[in-house]
Parts: C-alpha cells; structure tokens; sequence
C-alpha cells in the first residue's frame, strides 16, 4: 500500500490506468464510502485506501481468483469488505454490508493483466491456450470454445459485428465454422490470420473481444449496473468509468448524457496523458467518465 495517489502499486505486471485523475475527481468530496466495482488486482483500490483513511471500501470483483488475491492482499484491513459476484449485483452487495448510499463509485471495465497474462485463461490471442475467456471459471458453462464451435454462422457472424464491431464478419464465421473443430486460441487466430492476411492485429483483436463479451454477458451486466446504480449513490455522489472499447464507453456516455439521475462532469471525458501511455501501453484505449448523481 502506498501513500502516493498517483502509484501504480499492486502485483507485479499490474498497472492501474488514470489513478492520479481518479483520486483527483473523487478527493473533491472527502468520501466516507466508496465502492471499487472492478477490483481485480488492488491497483486502484490500494490508492483509494491509502488517499481516503476514514472510507468505508467495498471491492467487488466477479473472477473468484482476483478476490482470493484481495482478501490475500488486503483481508486485515478492517475498512475492506470484498464481494466476488458481479458489479451488477452492487445493490445486494450494499444490503448484506449494511453500506446504505456510496460517496464513490468507481468501475474499471477493462481486463486485468492477470486475466490477459495467463495462457490458461485465453484471453489473449499471443499465446496457446485453451479457448475460454470465462471470468469466472467456477460457476460459468459456456466458454469461448461453445461458442467457436457450437453457434451457426450466421450468430458467429453477429457475434462478431455487433460485439466486435468487425466489418469482415461473416467471412471470418465462415472461416471458422469450415475449420472446426478449433480448440485453442493459436488455432483460431491462424484461422483468422489465414482469412484476413498477415496484417491482421486489429482483427484479432477485435475478434476475441466479441467472444469475451459475449462469453461473460459483459454489456447486459454494465446494462443492470447503469439501470441500478442511482440508488446506490448518495445525491451529490460521484461515479467514475474507465472503459476500453466503443461499446461500453456509449453505455456509459447514455447514462450521463440521457439519464435524470445523473450530469456528467466537464470535460465529459479524459484519456491517459502521453506519459501514462508511454510507460503503460495498455492504457492508450481507456476514457475516464465521471459523473455526479442528481
């Protein structure tokens, strides 16, 4: 735990993105109670501590191995409560720890280098590993492998426009369905590399991004987290969403800009300054939004 606001403290590998300007938003308003919605590894969440010594912290995180490592990491402070299910799940979570309104909200919607890592977890089309993408390994059935090798090709197609944004979709779902059965994350990204040539970083991307978010229902539950989240902040409280693709960042940007509950903050949103990115590549897609509950 560190006393600098703007470190970038946790596990080795772990970068926490824009830390300086989510303590910035959120020191404004001296915080008694705050929520870490995606803990995933305690970059954040070890700043928030350290910078706010009275605020009561709920971290939240719905990968059963990154709340192992939190309660490891964090399980003697008594200001921590931490909850392993999902952040749409933030209402209940408030109920069980008797938190009543939160001060603070913050949600880190992008993956954790633990999760992008580790091969075993297939996330990554840069190593072999098996085609999963679940975030929780122990309670979820349906993997990446399902749906590579079980959706028709026309959903594979859907899949791949509406969650990926990929223009070559169905010729990539064809592709694939013609190369069943694929089993690893090497064999379905030689599949692609095949099918959209050797200068194909952005679509791989963009294609294990789909099967990701369809895998883990990622916006439906950002979707139950926006419908709830104005009655769990106090009036006045302060939200903050980092994001990583178009798809959740237009979520978030509907909340703000649609919702009666909320007004959003000016500027509307913020990117990593050149530094961050420079010593952080992976922080070079993020946008922070930061809003206050009416």
């Amino acid at each position: 735990m560190t006393s600098d606001p703007g470190s970038t403290a946790g596990p080795p590998g772990h970068v926490p993105v824009m830390t300086r300007e989510i303590i910035s938003f959120f020191s404004e308003g001296e915080p008694k109670s705050m929520v870490d919605g995606t803990a995933g590894q305690g970059g954040h969440l070890s700043a928030l501590l350290s910078r706010f010594p009275d605020a009561a912290m709920l971290a939240i995180d719905r990968d059963p191995e990154a709340c192992a490592l939190l309660r490891e990491r964090f399980g003697s402070n008594p200001r921590l409560s931490v909850h392993c299910h999902s952040f749409a799940d933030l209402p209940a979570a408030l109920r069980e720890r008797g938190l009543g309104s939160l001060d603070c909200a913050l949600f880190d919607l992008g993956l954790s280098s633990a999760q992008l890592d580790d091969p075993d977890r297939g996330f990554s089309h840069s190593d072999e590993g098996p085609l999963d993408m679940r975030f929780d390994r122990s309670a979820q059935r349906l993997t990446a492998f399902d749906i590579v090798n079980g959706a028709s090709e026309r959903e594979l197609a859907d899949i791949l426009f509406q969650l990926g944004e990929e223009r070559s979709s169905r010729r990539l779902a064809r592709r694939i369905v013609r190369n069943r059965p694929i089993s690893s994350t090497s064999e379905l990204a030689d599949v692609i590399r095949k099918s959209v040539g050797p200068r194909c970083i952005k679509t791989l991307s963009r294609v294990f991004q789909a099967l990701r978010i369809a895998v883990n229902s990622e916006l439906e539950e950002l979707e139950r987290l926006l419908g709830s989240l104005g009655g769990c902040l106090r009036p006045g409280g302060r939200d903050a969403f980092l994001t990583f693709h178009s798809l959740e960042d237009r979520l978030v940007k509907l909340l703000f800009r649609d919702s009666d509950e909320f007004r959003q903050d000016k500027p509307p949103f913020r990117t990593p300054a050149a530094e961050e990115i420079e010593q952080n590549p992976r922080a070079r897609s993020a946008k922070l939004r930061t809003g206050f509950r009416a």
